[in-house]
């Protein structure tokens, strides 16, 4: 199947399940060829039903990857130019909240949220924000997606 060059590359991060496996979806229902994907989480399997669920609309990149780990998100755009030339979007959406009382959290599960939650969103925008401004084109749209629960806390595990 044949898709054109000016097809927009979106990667989505967190595209596994939930908002980054929906959005994946909404963007296969538009005309064919209109968007390449590249769908990035940790979970491989899950990926590639999310792919399968795009087609025939939709060309997708699966890349398997941490994004809490600079070195993998700079390989998440290294594969998405080699499969695609560009990339035109870059949605950050990883999230991860840990759900116990405050006074319970550990040293491990603040680091593991601080990762999950601004390293990640840091490090795709970084390195998103570089190649729109090395691309020709000169232009490109990072979207950083988070949770309600900066400002609708759950019952019980506020402080």
């Amino acid at each position: 199947m044949a898709f054109p060059s000016s097809s927009k590359v979106v990667v989505i991060t967190g595209a596994s399940s939930g908002i980054g496996a929906g959005l994946a979806k909404y963007l296969s229902k538009f005309d064919k060829g209109k968007f390449a994907l590249v769908l990035v989480a940790r979970r491989e399997e899950e990926l590639q039903k999310v792919a399968e669920s795009c087609l025939p609309n939709c060309k997708s990149l699966i890349v398997k990857a941490d994004i809490t780990k600079r070195n993998e998100v700079e390989y998440i755009l290294t594969q998405a130019k080699i499969a695609f030339g560009h990339v035109n979007v870059w949605v950050n959406n990883v999230g991860l909240g840990i759900i116990r009382p405050v006074l319970q959290l550990t040293d491990d599960d603040v680091d593991k949220i601080i990762a999950a939650n601004v390293k990640s969103a840091l490090y795709g925008m970084q390195i998103a924000i570089k190649h729109f401004q090395d691309d020709q084109s000169g232009h490109g749209h990072c979207i950083n997606i988070s949770s309600v629960l900066g400002r609708i806390p759950y019952v019980g595990l506020r402080s």
